[in-house]
């Protein structure tokens, strides 16, 4: 077999084109990974604000101490609205009798009334 011109030129196109086809397959390949690299860089970072705010929002909220303690002075107020209430009914009655007491003095200064 003797290799002629146009032989190595046919030989020579060959070879381009087939080296030209893996090039293509690689170059297209890393060009699209490379871009899913970087949209699921993109990605993370989102999910990484996303995250960093919702510790800063957690860290803000009250935590079981917060809450017990809450609970605690409540319990405070209820009694202290109890003792309240209950000398508020003392004074009530206290009234209801001064006043008894008054209107039987008003009664007496005022005497019967006379035809």
């Amino acid at each position: 077999m003797t290799l002629d011109l146009e032989t190595i030129l046919k030989l020579t196109n060959l070879g381009i084109s087939v080296c030209a086809i893996i090039y293509t397959f690689f170059a297209t390949r890393q060009k699209d990974t490379d871009e899913r690299f970087k949209e699921g860089s993109k990605r993370m970072d989102r999910h990484e604000n996303r995250i960093a705010a919702l510790e800063q929002t957690v860290q803000i909220l009250p935590g079981t101490g917060d809450i017990h303690a809450l609970q605690l002075e409540l319990v405070k107020q209820t009694g202290s609205l109890a003792e309240i209430r209950a000398v508020m009914d003392g004074n009530a009655k206290i009234m209801a009798r001064l006043e008894t007491i008054v209107s039987r003095h008003e009664d007496h200064l005022i005497g019967p009334k006379r035809p």
